[in-house]
């Protein structure tokens, strides 16, 4: 079998060794032959004809073992890597695994932040992507470089679990835990070497993983932006008729943000741009930050929230969190990192200065946890907001602005009408 080293990275080098399936076999909806009447539970015999068989995947809930207990109740809820684990399991397994129906269940029922993507945004394409795991043992994608793609590419967005990445002239949308990709078609608008886009997914009653990317562009030496759609099902991009006329003298962050139905983007005047995805409809969010200051945008208690971090002296950093439909101040949190500086450290003066460090926050959806991910020179920090806990994974390489992460959720989502 292949293994999950990178092909051209080694940040991820001791991920998992296990291969990735393309494709997968047809699979049948399993019924678990139960129904409730008014007063109780009772077991349902369905009726067979003689030249009928009962499904292989068709198991009464009194005749369940172990193994089919995890099968239907534990396998949805696993990250994609730890999945793939258990194809060596047995062919039963392996056929499980690769499933349809599995891949559709993961991706409906794991939703926990499994690392970032980060990659210097270069117009050259010099820098290959990189992917930072929060978990080793659990989270991975065996290319973290992305070399399955048919050229080198800078990522600019995920959503559950499907990476939207832009060639020299061509977007594709793919799946890095299966290999799996699709080219997009060609925009009619010219949106930049660092383009605002965003790529809207969402797996819920959407079994055939249909989806859109909104590309957010600025009309040349006017204070317009308009939004280019491109849609999976129709596999077709279109101008909508909405525009947002409020955001003169400031420019739009490349990169976004999906959430609820809804694409977010960062600006440099610390306004927030958002559209509504399926009513196609815009609006400005102003974020009352002090000036010089910049956050993230991070889903805390199922919203979304803006959060900024700095260094408030020593080993104390203070996170500011703003949300609700003002984009209010709504908490503020000391927290002690224990940030150990080292030699190296203070040597570096652009990042550091007056004794204290440089860091920001990292975009992060959280449907599982709240927690907010800081970045220093040195570590970056999961810091749990409910239990108080800090978590310090290390940093990769020296602390850049010109490094982007993308946060990514490890999935088994397919893709449809692939372009190979």
């Amino acid at each position: 079998m292949k293994s999950w080293k990178d092909d051209d990275m080694t940040d991820s080098s001791d991920e998992s060794n296990h291969d990735m399936v393309d494709s997968s076999d047809e699979y049948e909806w399993e019924d678990d032959g139960i129904f409730k009447d008014d007063v109780k539970t009772v077991a349902f015999k369905p009726e067979w004809n003689e030249e009928s068989e009962i499904p292989a995947d068709y198991i009464r809930r009194e005749y369940m073992e172990i193994k089919d207990m995890a099968k239907k109740y534990v396998a949805p809820f696993l990250p994609a890597k730890s999945l793939m684990k258990f194809r060596a399991v047995s062919k039963e397994w392996n056929h499980w695994i690769v499933s349809p129906l599995l891949s559709y269940q993961q991706s409906t029922s794991f939703y926990k932040l499994s690392g970032y993507f980060y990659q210097t945004v270069d117009v050259d394409f010099q820098s290959n992507p990189d992917f930072l795991s929060l978990d080793r043992s659990a989270n991975g994608v065996p290319s973290p470089s992305l070399g399955f793609l048919p050229e080198r590419v800078k990522v600019l967005s995920s959503s559950s679990g499907l990476l939207l990445c832009q060639g020299r002239e061509n977007y594709y949308v793919c799946n890095p835990v299966t290999k799996v990709w699709k080219l997009i078609p060609c925009h009619q608008y010219y949106h930049g070497f660092d383009p605002s886009v965003v790529l809207a997914f969402d797996p819920r009653d959407n079994i055939e993983s249909y989806y859109h990317i909104v590309a957010a562009v600025p009309l040349l030496g006017q204070p317009v932006v308009f939004f280019e759609i491109y849609s999976s099902q129709s596999n077709s991009w279109k101008r909508s008729s909405s525009e947002c006329l409020e955001l003169e003298g400031t420019i739009l962050i490349g990169g976004g943000f999906y959430m609820k139905g809804m694409a977010y983007w960062n600006t440099t005047s610390n306004e927030v741009l958002a559209f509504d995805v399926k009513n196609e409809i815009a609006a400005v969010l102003h974020v009352p930050i002090p000036p010089g200051r910049y956050g993230a945008l991070t889903q805390i208690e199922d919203e979304l929230c803006y959060v900024t971090a700095y260094n408030d002296g020593g080993d104390v950093f203070v996170l500011d969190i703003y949300g609700g439909m003002y984009m209010s101040l709504k908490n503020s949190v000391s927290i002690n990192l224990g940030h150990k500086k080292s030699r190296r450290a203070f040597e570096e003066i652009p990042f550091i200065e007056n004794s204290t460090v440089s860091c920001s926050v990292l975009p992060c959806f959280n449907n599982a946890d709240d927690i907010v991910v800081i970045y220093t020179n040195e570590r970056i920090y999961l810091y749990h907001l409910r239990e108080q806990k800090v978590k310090a994974l290390r940093t990769p390489r020296q602390l850049n602005p010109q490094r982007r992460f993308i946060p990514y959720i490890n999935s088994l989502v397919m893709l449809h009408e692939l372009n190979n």
